[in-house]
């Protein structure tokens, strides 16, 4: 006898819901025969039930695998109290009784009703989920789970094709496992047939079927229960959905085939989606290989066209070159340069060449001086005959004098036998004396007499050596303004700068620059073997740049960035310096001629400004790193601590006094963006 409705308010993910029985014995599980359906895979299909005798609950265990659990233990049979909770799987139930008041909780009834209305929620549910599943794969996988979950079934499996070609695409079973060797688990004549038909096929108890007792699969497989629905796509039967149960007959009714043939329709449709998205994600990634390349054979094509630029450049240097040779008197192809600047040098050559005069080269450091002197001994009659060369900067006084003038035995300590100066040594030949200007002022006149008298005295002899000797010399310093300043002997000035040459900064002739970045590339590939090439971008910025060390530091730069290069050089492997159009460390100092007085400064004052600058770019560099700042200065971690200190800098590079003022100016402009 019912003694008024009670309530078990189910809880999933915090969510709830209320629902109320009169019935004295409420049954729980899997199954949607169950007073109270709980659709999750770790229930079992009669899970449990909630009996009520004389007004008191129990909670008694259906003989399920995983018993329900109250505070904690497994429950086969208890007391359950109103207020008390039980957990199966992801649920969990509470036992409660309605107020008196409260008559709008809607009541769970047994039967059609209440399963048809749980039906429906379970459907759109389903529904809802395939209609947001995109990926194919997925979503078949999902369509055999919702069978299985929507029909009670044990295992499901999806078929898909026609005649021969159909295959097994997803085999699953209840706890959505994966069933191996699908083909061998399932009857093909009934899969067959419904393909064939169209029509659905139901049995509740093969075993005993008319229509599949004789069928060796049924028997093989000791199938009870199977549901087989055709699934249509774009109105045409695409394969099946089969479902069966081999431990339980009459699980499946008409209420199973229903539902199983309105999912079908919509996972026939949701099908055709996915398949067409699939479609268009494989057009899609077949478009971007082709873009890919499309793009690949644009980089070979340009590669192959910038080599053929190349090529067709070198071809017209060769030409221009040869022109040139025809233009000029004598050739000169050792020195790069076809600009009116080197063109008007060239010219002064031609006329130099044939003299026996000397000849007097100016320019500043790294233009080729020695090249030019080179080239005039090649062309001319002494061409055949010694080229000497010697730097007057590199010697001491002492040590220059007898090497160019030489001596006899025992003229000094150590001189133990005669030998013959540089001056004898390029008799009927070229004598080139590079930097002029740092010759001492004695030595200034013994070279005057020499080039006056045309002999030479060696150094402890008292006889002189007739001597015939083409005296180029060069400098990149203003021998007139030292002459002016009694630092060069006026008169052997004008006995050496008869023929005067000078050479233009490679800054006045970047039309030049393209061509010399091209022989020294030629070059490398003579030297090493490797080809190397350049980059549009880069070349443009070689061109942009001042050169302060002129051609030396473009012959260095590109033998630099050749050795970081895979081949061909960018503009990232280029010089910092050289990228930003600034002047290189240590070459910017004295760009404009002046000296530290003129600029008001003094040259201490210089040299603390430019320590500070390189400290705070390195600190910069390095993200505030003291050890890796001091690397890349060059320094000890104790010398830069040093410096630091000297000049009363942060620990960011920055004088202690100027961060301290703009702080609250940073601060006022952090806050504001």
């Amino acid at each position: 006898m019912s003694e008024g409705p009670f309530l078990l308010v189910v809880t999933r993910d915090e969510k709830s819901e209320t629902h109320a029985f009169h019935q004295d014995v409420v049954t729980i599980g899997r199954s949607r025969e169950c007073d109270l359906y709980l659709p999750d895979r770790l229930v079992s299909r009669q899970h449990c039930r909630v009996e009520r005798i004389d007004g008191v609950y129990a909670l008694v265990d259906a003989g399920a695998q995983n018993p329900a659990k109250m505070r904690g233990r497994p429950v086969l049979r208890t007391e359950l109290k109103v207020g008390e909770k039980f957990v199966l799987g992801e649920y969990e139930v509470e036992l409660q009784l309605p107020a008196v008041e409260n008559a709008s909780v809607d009541e769970t009834k047994p039967g059609a009703e209440a399963r048809g209305g749980h039906d429906i929620i379970a459907f759109l549910e389903i529904a809802r989920a395939l209609n947001e599943e995109k990926d194919l794969t997925r979503l078949l996988t999902q369509i055999v789970d919702s069978a299985i979950q929507m029909c009670g079934a044990e295992r499901g499996f999806l078929i898909l094709g026609r005649d021969a070609e159909h295959s097994v695409e997803v085999a699953r079973n209840f706890a959505q496992e994966e069933v191996l060797s699908p083909e061998f688990k399932i009857s093909r004549t009934i899969a067959t047939r419904v393909m064939d038909t169209g029509i659905p096929e139901l049995t509740t108890n093969a075993q005993e079927d008319d229509r599949f007792r004789d069928l060796q699969s049924v028997a093989d497989l000791r199938l009870r229960s199977v549901l087989c629905i055709p699934i249509r796509c774009r109105g045409e039967i695409s394969g099946v959905l089969y479902v069966d149960n081999r431990l339980q007959q009459q699980v499946f009714q008409e209420r199973e085939k229903t539902l199983l043939l309105s999912l079908a329709d919509h996972a026939g449709t949701a099908i055709v989606n996915a398949r067409s998205l699939d479609e268009l994600r494989s057009k899609q990634v077949e478009l971007t290989a082709a873009l890919e390349r499309v793009d690949q054979l644009n980089a070979a094509l340009k590669g192959q066209l910038a080599e053929k630029t190349s090529e067709l450049t070198q071809i017209k240097e060769e030409i221009s070159t040869q022109t040139r040779a025809h233009k000029s008197k004598y050739d000169y192809k050792q020195i790069v340069g076809t600009g009116r600047a080197m063109r008007n040098v060239f010219g002064l050559l031609d006329k130099y060449i044939d003299a026996d005069d000397p000849v007097l080269v100016t320019g500043e450091s790294g233009t080729g001086k020695e090249l030019v002197a080179r080239a005039v001994h090649a062309n001319s009659k002494r061409g055949s005959r010694a080229f000497v060369s010697e730097n007057c900067a590199a010697l001491p006084e002492a040590l220059l004098e007898s090497e160019l003038f030489g001596y006899v035995k025992g003229a000094f300590t150590g001189a133990t036998t005669n030998k013959k100066g540089l001056l004898e040594a390029a008799d009927e030949g070229v004598l080139f004396l590079d930097e002029i200007g740092d010759l001492h002022l004695d030595l200034q006149t013994k070279l005057l007499r020499v080039l006056q008298e045309g002999e030479v005295r060696p150094l402890g002899g008292r006889e002189t050596v007739k001597v015939d000797v083409r005296l180029i010399c060069a400098t990149n310093k203003n021998l007139e303004a030292m002459v002016r300043d009694g630092e060069f002997r006026e008169d052997l000035y004008y006995r050496l700068a008869v023929l005067p040459v000078l050479l233009p900064p490679l800054r006045d002739r970047r039309e030049d620059v393209a061509h010399l970045v091209k022989r020294f590339l030629v070059d490398l590939t003579d030297d090493t073997g490797a080809r190397v090439r350049i980059s549009p971008d880069a070349m443009e910025r070689l061109v942009q740049y001042q050169w302060p060390g002129n051609v030396r530091e473009l012959q260095n730069e590109i033998r630099r960035a050749s050795v970081l290069c895979d081949g061909v050089i960018l503009e990232s492997h280029l010089s910092q310096h050289v990228r930003e159009g600034r002047t290189g460390p240590g070459l910017g100092l004295l760009d404009d001629g002046m000296l530290p007085s003129e600029r008001g400064t003094t040259l201490p004052d210089m040299v603390r400004d430019l320590e500070i600058r390189e400290i705070q770019k390195a600190f910069e560099r390095a993200q505030s790193n003291k050890s890796r700042a001091a690397e890349l200065l060059g320094l000890s971690r104790f010398a830069l601590q040093r410096k630091i200190d000297k000049y009363e800098l942060d620990q960011n590079g920055r004088p202690v006094a100027a961060a301290a003022e703009s702080a609250p100016e940073e601060s006022d402009d952090t806050a504001g963006s």
